[in-house]
C-alpha cells in the first residue's frame, strides 16, 4: 500500500510542472511554481518512497527572500563553505544537517531547515557571531539528539535553562552570552513564537510569515509549504499574477470567492518578497 501511495503522491508532485493558463478557478494563469528549480534533479526516492511529500521545498534563494536575508549566506549557512588560509585550503561545515541533504543532488531545504534558519537569523539581527551561534547549534543538536534544535518548541519555551545546561555540560562559558543577565532571551523567541505553530511532537509545523491575523501562512502538508491564504489554501503567487497580468482585485476576488482585504495581502506579500 505504501509503494502504491508513493506512486500516486510522486505523480501529484510531477503534475506541479505543468504551466496554468487562463483566468479562472481551473486555468490560472501561466506559471511555474519555484519548486520546478529542482524538479528532476533532486526528488528521489528510496525502494520508491517519496522523502519529501508533506515536508515542504524550498530552493536556497525563495528562503532566503521569506526570511529577509542574503542568498549566499543562506547557501553558506545549510552547505558549508571553503577558505584559502596561508596556502591552505580549510573547510567550514553546515550550521545544521539539513533534512535533504542525503538524496538531493541540488540544495533543496524543507520546511524545518526553514524554521532553523529563521531562528538563526534572529541570533544574528541581535548581534551575535556566526561562530558562536554555530557552536550553540552544535551542542543544542547533541543535546536534544535532533538535526534541527531551533525548530523545537523546547528551545522556544525552555531556552535559558537549556543553554545553561549546555554551557556547564560542554564546558564552555561562552555559551552564557546567549543567555546572560544583559541579554534578554525573549528577544529571540517572543517575536517568533507568536507566528509559529508546533505540533504534538513539539516540532514547528506552520509559520505566519505576518502573525495569525493576516491569515498567510507556510504548511510543509498544504501546497508543498509555499506561502498560501491559510482560511481559502490558495497560494500567494497565484493571485499576484493575475495581478501583475493586469486584472483588478474586484475580478480576483470573484474569480476565486475571496475577500478582498485577503487579495490586498497576497499581493502586498508578494511584493515584499519581490523587494
Amino acid at each position: 500500500m505504501g509503494y502504491l501511495m508513493a506512486g500516486i503522491e510522486f505523480r501529484c508532485l510531477a503534475r506541479l510542472r505543468v504551466r496554468m493558463q487562463g483566468l479562472r478557478r481551473s486555468h490560472k494563469p501561466s506559471r511555474i511554481y519555484h519548486v520546478d528549480m529542482v524538479f528532476g534533479r533532486c526528488f528521489k526516492g528510496i525502494g520508491g518512497i517519496v522523502v519529501y511529500l508533506g515536508k515542504g521545498i524550498y530552493t536556497p534563494a525563495y528562503v532566503a527572500r521569506l526570511i529577509k536575508t542574503d542568498t549566499q549566506k543562506t547557501r553558506r549557512w545549510v552547505k558549508g563553505y571553503t577558505y584559502r588560509k596561508d596556502a591552505e585550503l580549510k573547510s567550514v561545515a553546515p550550521i545544521f544537517k539539513r533534512e535533504f541533504d542525503q538524496f538531493s543532488e541540488e540544495v533543496a531545504l524543507s520546511f524545518l531547515d526553514l524554521a532553523e534558519l529563521l531562528f538563526i537569523r534572529h541570533f544574528i539581527e541581535l548581534g551575535f557571531g556566526i561562530q558562536k551561534i554555530r557552536k550553540a547549534a552544535f551542542a543544542a543538536s547533541k543535546f536534544l539528539d535532533t538535526d534541527h534544535p531551533f525548530a523545537l518548541q523546547k528551545i522556544y519555551t525552555d531556552g535559558k535553562s537549556i543553554f545553561a545546561t549546555l554551557a556547564e555540560k560542554e564546558n564552555d562559558l561562552s555559551l552564557l552570552d546567549l543567555i546572560k543577565d544583559q541579554f534578554q532571551f525573549e528577544k529571540i523567541v517572543q517575536p517568533t513564537l507568536t507566528c509559529l505553530d508546533f505540533g504534538i511532537t513539539g516540532k514547528v509545523e506552520k509559520w505566519w510569515p505576518w502573525g495569525k491575523d493576516k491569515n498567510i501562512a507556510l504548511d510543509p502538508i498544504r501546497n508543498m509549504g509555499q506561502p498560501i491564504l491559510d482560511t481559502y489554501n490558495l497560494r500567494t503567487d497565484i493571485i499576484f499574477d493575475l495581478y501583475k497580468a493586469g486584472r483588478c482585485i474586484d475580478d480576483i476576488s470573484d474569480w476565486y470567492e475571496l475577500d478582498k482585504d485577503s487579495v490586498k495581502i497576497a499581493i502586498e506579500f508578494e511584493k515584499s518578497l519581490a523587494a
